[in-house]
């Protein structure tokens, strides 16, 4: 077990001939398992996992949810991330990132199946040049219903409102979005971490979600939802997010909306109503500014609908 500032970390055990290949040669995929159903869930879905994909897993839980001695014993190819408390959702991928050293890693739930994952057709689409930072899932209900999980940008009253559109059926490759909704998709790790994360002073899983999403596509790259990547909702009808305005959401605004480029050079221009003083000095000034591609009112104009749905 090791400790670090937040989590304790329950590594693998790994035999002799596996530990020697680890030191020669970097994983393909890690995949992080967020611990939000029912312990039985997670059970279940571990051992489909541990049967179906032969992948380095990383279970993400909290203190008093699981007997981790028991668990570690029945589950010797997993590592637990264990954190004292409730932890946001931003939080727990960041510590998948952190300790997974693999190429590429996958999100998902323990309250969740995965209905499609079709490795060759995703390894291949994030190895073409200028691949997304990540793949989104698409996502579905207990009846089977794809959702309308594509995001596109939108402004609604001064308000970040993205819109929601189903996939294009039938379309190949990938679609952009705004985000992955639930944050649940493939990441390029390096990437990822280039981007800095998700940030954990914004307590909500949509606006962290939103704030990474809005940044990569400012800093130059894409998110993309793709086919070959489906999960579903086993006893859930709908599928909806919280929007609410919670701590430190306006974060998600000051780095989004405080930047205009015009003719080529970025300006500040405080979004009025939406100033976390502390990102504007810490992010927007000593980072951002420097780096921005593009500004969100761009975005905005020039982003791509989805075929069946032009605005």
């Amino acid at each position: 077990m090791t400790m670090t500032s937040n989590y304790r970390i329950y590594r693998r055990r790994l035999d002799l001939g596996s530990r020697i290949h680890q030191l020669h040669s970097t994983e393909q995929l890690a995949i992080g398992i967020l611990d939000t159903g029912t312990p039985e869930q997670l059970e279940e879905n571990l051992s489909w996992y541990v049967e179906h994909m032969n992948y380095a897993l990383h279970v993400v839980t909290q203190e008093g949810r699981l007997d981790i001695t028991a668990m570690q014993e029945a589950y010797k190819a997993v590592t637990f991330l264990v954190f004292p408390s409730s932890a946001l959702t931003g939080e727990k991928i960041n510590a998948v990132a952190n300790e997974c050293h693999t190429s590429y890693f996958l999100i998902v739930r323990s309250d969740l199946l995965l209905v499609r994952f079709d490795g060759a057709a995703l390894f291949a689409l994030m190895a073409e040049k200028g691949a997304p930072a990540a793949l989104a899932s698409l996502i579905a209900n207990m009846d089977k219903e794809i959702a309308p999980t594509l995001r596109s940008p939108h402004l609604e009253e001064r308000r970040l409102e993205p819109r929601s559109h189903f996939p294009t059926e039938g379309a190949p490759g990938g679609e952009n979005t705004l985000y992955p909704v639930m944050a649940l998709g493939l990441y390029d790790r390096a990437l990822f971490q280039r981007l800095r994360g998700f940030d954990e002073k914004i307590h909500s899983e949509y606006f962290q979600a939103l704030d990474w999403g809005i940044r990569c596509y400012l800093l130059g790259h894409t998110i993309q939802a793709t086919s070959h990547l489906l999960m579903q909702f086993a006893d859930r009808q709908s599928i909806i997010e919280d929007r609410s305005e919670s701590e430190g959401f306006k974060r998600c605004y000051t780095k989004a909306l405080s930047i205009q480029q015009i003719k080529g050079k970025n300006l500040i221009r405080k979004y009025k109503g939406f100033v976390d003083k502390e990102a504007l000095s810490d992010e927007v000034k000593k980072r951002l500014l420097w780096l921005l591609k593009s500004d969100f009112f761009q975005l905005l104009e020039h982003w791509q609908f989805p075929a069946e749905e032009l605005p």
